[in-house]
């Protein structure tokens, strides 16, 4: 009969999808560090502990050495989330960073496609990133900071990162979640509402690879494989990447799939030595797909599914819940690109002095081409061709010291980024071209420089008190470039302002703490300050058509709960919970608002307060089981916003669910010789307001609560010893859904801009995936 120990080992390896222990192995070695437990770490690069087998160069924390296991979430003082491997995979094989970022409490995740290719909106405890509906709020999209490796990857100007940016999460270790801005040394330039820290794989000791292919509903497929060279002299490299393409689950009468793809590619070497370490790594990066267009919720007069004033009426109860409208009347191909190269480096200095910098370049590209002749008018803004780019470059050095009670850390960063919002609308039938636009463009440019230098001081008065005060000081500075006009081109230039330039210099507060009354409880609270600037960019708004006259948008937020940790009671084996309460301030919130018909109403300065509770746990009762549940209340609403002479005070914030919940188990164990797997896991989320673009206020229409239950089942059989070099197959069955429920994640009130007819004032719509199955097999060497 197998031991415990050997039937402990695989479970702790592969825990179940959506569960929240992060593991520790050899492939892991260098691996993930959440943003905001850089101050936790005690055997650290930067108190003169630098060595081959526990030097880290990973900047999602000033100090992150170890992986992030239950121990240093339990020590730190911030409110924090971890995703590992397996907890991603319950996003599915085909699924991209934002399905995975679903799986944490507080993350409310919308979109028009079900793969990494297409672009979602994420929300962490309300505060938005990334655009991917077709009405929102009046809260721009851009306050929550992403990374990847620790590199920054929001545009400074517009504060948007999309997630077909990071589309294949099998060359992901982890993900951290920072609820809230996070200490200084690990904080960016938007962390209004927190941080979403991607860890690709690491380069590992030991050499290795793997390579899992998959194949599932709508013709999905995707490849992602990794190989590493192990430790050559010190040296050791991993080369990581994927593919993958799908269609829609969206059904148009002409029988186009809105077909979409996505590839990722890594590359990272690293150079280990007796007093520290230095790494150089690239990313490139792109999803691409075809975005369907919204569907009516309820048959609305003059809007059918052609287009045509005689054709059927288009809508969910009409032409089918997931029907979309024809290619050759309304079609919009978004894809977005992203690449980067950098180098980090950890330094020993002393016995107490360590020293950390990091220097990047990233290049992001948007490109979205469209063609709108819904009604068939023929309109002169017929074709868009949508060409706006960002580059950035920016550099991070910071020394921190080992003292008796203290672990200090100094230092700071500037960055510089161009960001050029090129963009065409033109119609060839009355003479435009993309290059002689007759309707609309602009070609402006936003020069955009950031700078921040930080102190803070781990202070531990005793061995179970750590507080953690600090302080940043940062300048934001923004030029606005008006782009020329075309020579021969009939249409507008949306860029009708002179060039401007505005900067701002600001300080930002933070502090704190964890005790331990008990060795299994811990007591922790933060509170932070956070700024930055507004977004621009688009056709219009700040700089562009309206004055810049405004403020730092500026958030005031408060963490505090208890955390329970048990690493070997009676059915509480690696047992792990955190009960947080949470209230965030965002003020200063710029809003330009618009009506239906696209006139200019005024903008004004208004803030919203997001307050609730997360609820994360995770425990192997059994030695074979593994089980986690994760929740979240909420409450948003705006304290006052009155803009164009409507008052949004006292009304709910859009788009930020009631009450999330996901709870799941996997069990474990051996048939013939086959590690058996099935898991099992739950989702849910809750009704939320819509946003009402007609009366360009909140609505008191909810989307409604919605839920979903999913299925697994993993077989390894181990081929160790009798296949050369293989270590072993695993065969994945997923099924996503398995109810088959009909839900929306994203409604919205219609201006009656998009399709016409009698829609003004109607609820539009973007299904959620049904029923998908998928099969994986790979392959470890």
């Amino acid at each position: 009969m197998m031991s415990k120990s050997i039937l402990l080992r695989p479970l702790v390896l592969a825990l179940v999808a959506g569960g929240m222990l992060l593991t520790v192995t050899d492939a892991m070695a260098d691996t993930i560090t959440a943003a905001t437990l850089s101050s936790q770490n005690n055997a650290s690069v930067n108190v003169g502990e630098v060595n081959a087998a526990a030097a880290s160069e990973s900047f999602l924390g000033s100090r992150g050495v170890h992986s992030l296991t239950q121990k240093h979430r339990f020590n730190s003082g911030q409110s924090i989330k971890v995703l590992d491997k397996q907890q991603i995979a319950a996003a599915g094989p085909v699924g991209g960073s934002a399905q995975a970022l679903a799986y944490a409490p507080g993350v409310n995740v919308t979109g028009y496609g079900n793969t990494g290719s297409t672009k979602t909106s994420i929300s962490v405890n309300g505060i938005s990133q990334g655009w991917g509906g077709f009405g929102g709020s009046v809260i721009d999209a851009g306050n929550l900071s992403v990374t990847f490796d620790g590199v920054p990857m929001v545009n400074p100007s517009t504060g948007l990162w999309e997630s077909p940016q990071v589309p294949q999460t099998g060359i992901l270790q982890g993900i951290g979640i920072t609820y809230g801005p996070g200490n200084p040394v690990d904080r960016w330039y938007n962390n209004i509402g927190g941080q979403i820290a991607f860890v690709p794989l690491q380069p590992t000791a030991q050499p290795g690879a793997s390579i899992k292919m998959t194949y599932g509903s709508y013709n999905a497929k995707n490849i992602v494989f990794n190989v590493r060279t192990g430790s050559i002299d010190g040296w050791s490299t991993i080369m990581a990447g994927g593919a993958g393409s799908s269609n829609s689950y969206r059904q148009s009468p002409d029988g186009f799939a809105d077909p979409s793809y996505n590839y990722a590619w890594f590359l990272k070497t690293k150079k280990t030595y007796t007093d520290g370490n230095f790494s150089l790594g690239a990313y490139l990066a792109k999803g691409s797909g075809y975005r369907p267009v919204p569907v009516p919720v309820n048959p609305i007069a003059g809007v059918t599914y052609t287009g045509a004033a005689t054709g059927p009426l288009y809508s969910q109860k009409t032409t089918g819940f997931y029907s979309s409208i024809p290619f050759d009347i309304w079609n919009k191909d978004d894809s977005n690109t992203t690449w980067l190269i950098y180098s980090k480096l950890n330094q020993k200095l002393d016995n107490t002095f360590g020293l950390h910098n990091m220097i990047w370049y990233r290049y992001g590209h948007r490109l979205h081409q469209h063609y709108n002749n819904y009604g068939l008018s023929n309109p002169s803004n017929l074709y868009e061709y949508n060409n706006p780019h960002d580059s950035v470059y920016g550099d991070k050095l910071w020394i921190s010291a080992k003292l008796p009670y203290n672990e200090v850390s100094f230092g700071g960063f500037f960055l510089n980024s161009q960001y050029n919002t090129k963009n065409a609308f033109y119609n060839p039938a009355d003479g435009g071209s993309l290059a002689l636009p007759n309707h609309s463009y602009r070609n402006d440019i936003f020069s955009q420089t950031d700078l921040a230098v930080f102190v803070q001081d781990r202070i531990s008065p005793m061995h179970n008190l750590h507080i953690t005060p600090g302080v940043r000081f940062i300048n934001y500075q923004t030029q606005y470039t008006q782009g020329a006009d075309i020579p021969g081109a009939t249409g507008t230039n949306q860029g009708k302002l002179p060039a401007s330039n505005r900067s701002f210099t600001k300080v930002e507060p933070s502090v704190d703490f964890n005790w331990k009354p008990m060795k299994w409880l811990a007591v922790f609270a933060s509170y932070a300050q956070a700024y930055k600037e507004p977004q621009v960019g688009g056709g219009g708004g700040l700089y562009q058509t309206i004055q810049p006259v405004y403020n730092l948008e500026h958030s005031a937020d408060y963490n505090a709960g208890i955390k329970m940790h048990f690493n070997d009671a009676d059915y509480l084996h690696h047992f792990l919970a955190m009960f947080s309460f949470y209230h965030l301030h965002f003020s200063n919130q710029f809003v330009a608002a618009y009506d239906g018909n696209g006139n200019y109403l005024g903008d004004a300065d208004g803030d919203s307060i997001y307050q609730g509770v997360n609820i994360a746990l995770e425990d192997d009762p059994i030695y074979n089981v593994h089980v986690f549940a994760n929740l979240n209340f909420e409450k948003a609403t705006f304290a006052h916003y009155t803009t164009g002479g409507v008052s949004y005070q006292g009304l709910p914030v859009s788009n930020v669910p009631e009450s999330t919940f996901n709870i799941g188990a996997k069990y474990r164990y051996f048939l013939d010789g086959v590690l058996m797997s099935p898991s099992i896991w739950y989702t849910y989320t809750g009704a939320q307001n819509m946003w009402n673009n007609n009366t360009v206020m909140p609505s008191s229409q909810k989307i409604p609560a919605y839920d979903t239950l999913n299925l697994g089942l993993e077989s390894v059989i181990s081929t160790r010893g009798s296949v050369p070099l293989l270590k072993d197959v695993k065969l994945n069955l997923d099924m996503l859904n398995v109810t088959n429920n009909h839900y929306n994640p994203f409604e919205y009130v219609t201006s009656g801009g998009l399709l016409g007819g009698s829609s003004q004032g109607q609820v539009l719509a973007l299904p959620g995936a049904p029923f998908t199955v998928y099969g994986s097999i790979s392959a470890d060497f």
